[in-house]
């Protein structure tokens, strides 16, 4: 669960960055309206400052902040509704398996062996009196068999296998970075989600939205940043009152890396 000064610091940044107040006004008994705050930004601060720790403030969280220590007290809360419940006690454990003692084992192997040898004893008895009344009905004994004179079957030579150097696997391209959005044509101050991945990043690493009118030839940057998260994917949420089609994509600070553009037309 995060501290209250980690809330605090994190708090001061976004703040800072999204309606440019100084941060020594950022205390924690100061109005957020008053420090440059409105209905909408107020959402963003929310947002981001939950996308920070790992938690989704609710609507209600949100529009309850009204001071610095009011966000702070809405972050700990939540991160600590979202702990997970202690795992149950192990169960008891089994009753151990009771086996025979050594004396009454010896035993059993005793009496299974006696009655095997009294069985086969008695079944070669059969099969030696048959076998003998067999031979003498049929003459056999009379007959002198040849002895064993034939050469044995040669044993095959194995053909020799021509080896073959399998030829070098073609290099794969490393993985592009990917962007989607959840709506290409959202009205003005309507919420919408930018989504993809930086293959092979590393969690943690800042990302920077940045966005370019329809007609321009340079990106700005938009006041929304978000982390790379499990393993390369990255999603935040955004908005914009400014209407006509607007090209947005993310680029990792750390890397340098960007992702393609994507156009959302707003109106």
């Amino acid at each position: 669960m995060p501290s209250p000064s980690s809330v605090h610091e994190q708090l001061t940044d976004i703040l800072v960055r999204v309606v440019s107040c100084p941060a020594d006004a950022v205390v924690p008994t100061a109005i957020l309206a008053e420090l440059g705050t409105d209905s909408l930004t107020i959402v963003e601060v929310g947002e981001e400052l939950g996308r920070r720790f790992g938690v989704r403030l609710s609507d209600a969280a949100i529009d309850s902040m009204t001071t610095v220590q009011d966000a702070i007290d809405a972050v700990i809360a939540q991160s600590a509704a979202d702990r997970p419940a202690p795992a149950p006690a192990p169960s008891a454990k089994p009753a151990p398996i009771v086996t025979a003692a050594p004396e009454v084992r010896k035993r059993r192997l005793g009496s299974f062996a006696a009655t095997f040898i009294f069985f086969g004893l008695i079944i070669g008895g059969v099969l030696g009196l048959g076998g003998a009344a067999l031979v003498s009905a049929s003459g056999i004994a009379d007959v002198d068999l040849p002895p064993i004179g034939a050469s044995p079957t040669p044993t095959p030579t194995p053909e020799a296998v021509e080896e073959t150097t399998p030829a070098p696997a073609s290099p794969t391209e490393d993985p592009k970075p990917t962007i989607t959005t959840s709506s290409e044509r959202v009205s003005p101050g309507e919420r919408f989600l930018l989504s993809g991945a930086f293959p092979g990043s590393t969690d943690g690493q800042d990302l920077q939205v940045e966005v370019k009118d329809g007609g321009s030839g340079s990106w700005d940057v938009f006041p929304i940043q978000t982390k790379v998260r499990d393993g390369g994917i990255f999603r935040t949420e955004l908005y914009t009152s400014r209407t006509g089609v607007r090209e947005f994509r993310v680029v990792n600070k750390a890397s340098g890396q960007k992702t393609p553009s994507i156009k959302v037309e707003i109106g």
